[in-house]
């Protein structure tokens, strides 16, 4: 439909997402959040002749991270991520990274991928947009907003987020980081119905809907 092909592959303590995602015509491929299992990561590209170009990372956090050096060794690709998580990667991958600059949209064969600054659960949480797909790490999970980081400014920063990734059309397959939703990835549209915080007219409301669904409060001056 979109010139992607997309495997999704579940691993870890925390049922976490890594995604390869590849061109169909030229079988390039990016690698999105490599953790944990890093060996089927590979096994998976190589079964369908895969050359991975890209190590997308959405955040820097260990469960999304922790196989970054691995894919890299085993392949030469390119590591894009957020200057902002540049530092929390080293603790996983000492080696160059590319600084992503949102917006801009990374080659893959005949199709693009586009980075999106999503910040909130992280300061430098990016979501990639590929084709009519969405990957959207810890940003927005099938079922619910992510939960906002430790910085002051985060609930602020996760609802621009969410009205950045709202008006995407509602037919975009929101692929999550987690496998923690009724099911692994659904619609947008879908989403905007069932997700009070992604749905939310006015900040209140945001910050109304993230404290039923995490039982936190997040009243913060604005």
């Amino acid at each position: 439909m979109d010139g992607l092909f997309v495997i999704p592959l579940r691993q870890g303590p925390l049922w976490n997402f890594s995604y390869l995602v590849a061109c169909e015509a030229t079988r390039t491929a990016a690698v999105i959040d490599p953790a944990w299992d890093t060996a089927a990561i590979l096994a998976a590209a190589a079964g369908q002749g895969l050359n991975i170009r890209w190590v997308l990372l959405t955040h820097s956090h260990s469960d999304h991270a922790n196989g970054v050096a691995a894919v890299v060794e085993a392949t030469g690709a390119t590591v894009f991520v957020h200057e902002s998580e540049a530092n929390g990667l080293r603790d996983h991958f000492s080696g160059t990274v590319e600084v992503a600059v949102p917006g801009r949209t990374l080659p893959l064969g005949e199709v693009g991928v586009r980075a999106l600054y999503t910040p909130g659960h992280s300061a430098g949480s990016l979501s990639f947009l590929a084709g009519g797909r969405l990957f959207a790490g810890d940003t927005l999970h099938v079922g619910g907003m992510g939960r906002p980081g430790p910085d002051r400014d985060a609930v602020e920063a996760l609802w621009e987020s969410a009205r950045l990734l709202r008006a995407l059309p509602p037919e975009t397959i929101v692929h999550p980081g987690h496998d923690e939703g009724p099911t692994p990835s659904a619609n947008l549209g879908d989403e905007l119905r069932r997700g009070p915080a992604l749905s939310a007219e006015s900040y209140a409301e945001f910050v109304e809907a993230l404290e039923r669904s995490t039982g936190r409060s997040h009243r913060h001056d604005r």
